[in-house]
């Protein structure tokens, strides 16, 4: 637990770029898929009981580091 923590630390202020996968469920048979690229500078982390933690990318929206795509330091 203590590694991981300091590893999601370790982002805090770095220049990252990923991609955020989110699946819309339209109705029960059929969803839509959305791929968004974010990149920026890590202002916030958000560590958890759960072992989940989320960072923010230029004081903007949360996301769970483990959902992530092609994480990239740049």
């Amino acid at each position: 637990m203590i590694v991981s923590n300091t590893t999601a630390l370790d982002l805090l202020g770095k220049q990252v770029s990923f991609i955020d996968k989110r699946v819309v469920e339209l109705t029960d048979k059929s969803f839509i898929t959305f791929e968004d690229r974010h990149s920026g500078t890590v202002t916030e982390i958000v560590l958890s009981l759960t072992g989940n933690p989320q960072i923010a990318i230029d004081d903007g929206d949360f996301f769970s580091l483990p959902k992530l795509i092609d994480f990239k330091f740049l």
